[in-house]
């Protein structure tokens, strides 16, 4: 039947796939190392992104509404709007600085 000196085939088997996953085990790790860095530079270029359309959304939905209510037509609406702009830059600077100091290349400080 069998002999009792050799190993079973599926002793032989768990010991090979166990022998490739140790083998690979690293290479997964490095790739899911350089997809999050890209992932994340990613996310804060989105975010830079949406932080200034929205300030500058915002401001102008602000100007144009008071404009509106107090009858003003474009006076508040360009105030706002370069309002809204300039705190979407402030945002855009923020962010920008926030990702240079959590990657560890911001040199000034």
């Amino acid at each position: 039947m069998t002999d009792p000196e050799r190993p079973s085939p599926t002793e032989e088997l768990h010991k090979r796939v166990k022998a490739a996953q140790e083998r690979n085990t690293g290479v997964v790790r490095n790739k899911k190392a350089r997809s999050s860095s890209v992932g994340t530079g990613m996310g804060v270029g989105v975010k830079v992104g949406v932080d200034l359309v929205v300030g500058v959304g915002v401001g102008a939905a602000i100007g144009w509404g008071l404009d509106w209510w107090l009858e003003t037509k474009p006076i508040l609406l360009v105030i706002f709007l370069i309002f809204g702009f300039i705190a979407g830059l402030m945002n855009v600077v923020r962010t920008a600085n926030q990702s240079f100091k959590s990657s560890g290349t911001n040199s000034g400080n």
